[in-house]
């Protein structure tokens, strides 16, 4: 195990392409850490420098307090599984996984009891006399992991490993990389731009970008308290939906106004947005879709909302409902089995408990 540190890490592209724009972060021993964002926003380059495959323009990395910014990748004592999975073809599963064995001259029984020790933990003993070309998509990633694991790295680096998998079986694997790494206590790294993969399985997520860290926090933390727009956005399924208004007061009552609807906030609340933002300030309100409610009748007039409906998604054991309120498209998440037709008129109720407050020209959270 080891920790993992990033000292205001910045990787400039020629001629002026800024990947990572100084990143810091600090990985602790044994920790299951994510970095999550959008393609293209750094993260992969991120993972590459901690690996030695890109050297920072500025900034420094350590491994265990150790500065191993200009150490080659075969000194870092890392071990990297890639998007591809990069299998040597032409050898069998076992001189895949034995490979990195063999470049340190071991000796071959213990190669020998290395490789089937690996293999009886990814399950895959059958497979060690076939080639790449012979396996599923799974097989090959459990070999691709075998190989990281088998000279028991310090660091456990993971470029996407699963995006090309079925959808079924990205699921058996979450769990199944998951339970290995807490089984094994690898502090791992881990890119992906899957953010239920992220929730799944992270001790800890940094999402990332435009080449920058935008928040650090457990799965929870990260989801309830965003402390951007675009955090908020790209975090849940489906993402929170926004909504232009105008925090003012009415009739003596702090309210969030929208065209054609008022939104009554606690005081306590009102009070603290006055305190950050002021009067009569446009804001972005967001709800995310499990905390809108469709009410046929509903028993009172505060915080209900005309809509109309756009479209219908059943999914099974949920049904997400996509309304217009004035121009805006927004989701509504409910288990309940409600049959609407596009063009429908509805109403939905906001829960002012349940909602944040942006700052529409910085993006940063006001509650």
């Amino acid at each position: 195990m080891a920790s993992v540190r990033l000292d205001h890490v910045t990787k400039i592209f020629p001629p002026k392409t800024i990947a990572v724009n100084d990143v810091s972060l600090e990985i602790k021993n044994g920790e299951f850490f994510i970095l999550l964002g959008p393609s293209g926003c750094g993260k992969t380059t991120t993972l590459r420098m901690i690996a030695g495959l890109e050297k920072p323009t500025k900034g420094r990395v350590y491994i265990d307090d150790e500065d191993v910014t200009d150490l080659p990748p075969r000194k870092r004592d890392v071990a990297m599984v890639f998007q591809t999975y990069a299998l040597y073809p032409h050898m069998k599963v076992y001189d895949n996984i034995a490979f990195p064995l063999k470049l340190r001259n071991m000796p071959k029984d213990e190669i020998d009891r290395k490789v089937k020790e690996v293999a009886k933990l990814l399950r895959i003993e059958e497979l060690l006399d076939r080639y790449p070309k012979q396996l599923s998509g799974g097989q090959q990633q459990r070999v691709a992991l075998a190989r990281a694991l088998v000279r028991h790295p310090r660091v456990w680096l993971m470029d996407e490993p699963l995006s090309n998998l079925d959808a079924l079986l990205r699921v058996r694997m979450r769990a199944e990389i998951k339970r290995l790494q807490k089984e094994l206590k690898i502090t791992t790294i881990y890119v992906t731009h899957d953010q239920v993969e992220a929730m799944s399985m992270a001790d800890r997520i940094a999402v990332m970008n435009k080449g920058r860290v935008l928040q650090v926090g457990s799965p929870r933390e990260v989801y309830h308290k965003p402390k951007t727009l675009f955090v908020a956005g790209f975090i849940g399924t489906p993402p929170m939906n926004f909504i232009k208004t105008v925090f003012t007061i009415d009739k003596n009552e702090y309210v969030l106004s929208g065209q054609n609807f008022k939104i009554k906030l606690p005081r306590q609340l009102g009070e603290l947005i006055e305190t950050k933002k002021g009067l009569d300030k446009e804001v972005i309100l967001g709800i995310r879709p499990e905390h809108i409610e469709v009410v046929e009748q509903p028993i009172e007039k505060n915080n209900i909302v005309e809509a109309e409906v756009y479209v219908v998604e059943p999914l099974g054991t949920e049904t997400i409902i996509n309304i217009k309120i004035n121009d805006t498209i927004v989701k509504v998440k409910t288990v309940k089995e409600i049959l609407l037709e596009p063009g429908a008129k509805i109403k939905v109720k906001i829960d002012p408990n349940k909602i944040y407050i942006f700052d529409p020209t910085t993006e940063e959270a006001i509650i």
